[in-house]
């Protein structure tokens, strides 16, 4: 089930942690992993989220023909924050209450071991590793191949530890 419509099934605060206020109407945010270069823009590898009024802004702009936001080409993350921050939409943080990371632009592996090739020196937050590595209700991650997506959908809802009566 994809994030969007997990959204309207689930609810978002609830799905989401209760970070992202996806429903304040004028509040204008965007969130996912922030990469710094120039003004910066949240990788698009690892997803972002829009609130309902920064979509609402997006789409007009790509139907007003005087607009500047590039209608084709060029990088699509970097090209989507460039028209969201031309028409007021604000870039937000995606980082849990202890700051570690909800969406990750490389697999969980990756994220946990440290291993994360290029991300060291171009993300906004620091780079956790181990148990610091990602926030307990992660949202997304990049680069994962389908065993892996098979092996995380066993562990997360399939296995069922119980402890153990020595």
């Amino acid at each position: 089930m994809g994030l969007n419509r997990t959204l309207e099934n689930e609810g978002s605060q609830e799905l989401l942690g209760g970070i992202f206020y996806l429903s304040l109407g004028n509040y204008l945010f965007h969130v996912g992993t922030r990469v710094i270069v120039d003004k910066g823009y949240h990788s698009g590898g690892a997803s972002y989220v829009l609130s309902r009024e920064s979509l609402r802004r997006f789409y007009a702009a790509h139907k007003d023909p005087k607009s500047k936001c590039r209608k084709d080409g060029g990088s699509e993350d970097i090209e989507i924050a460039s028209c969201l921050r031309m028409n007021g939409v604000l870039q937000g943080k995606s980082l849990d209450k202890q700051n570690r990371e909800l969406f990750h632009p490389s697999s969980f592996i990756n994220h946990f071991r440290g291993t994360v090739v290029g991300l060291e020196g171009y993300a906004q937050n620091p780079v956790g590793t181990r148990y610091n590595c990602c926030g307990d209700k992660s949202i997304s991650f990049h680069y994962v191949n389908p065993d892996e997506q098979y092996f995380m959908n066993f562990l997360l809802y399939r296995a069922h530890p119980k402890r153990c009566q020595l």
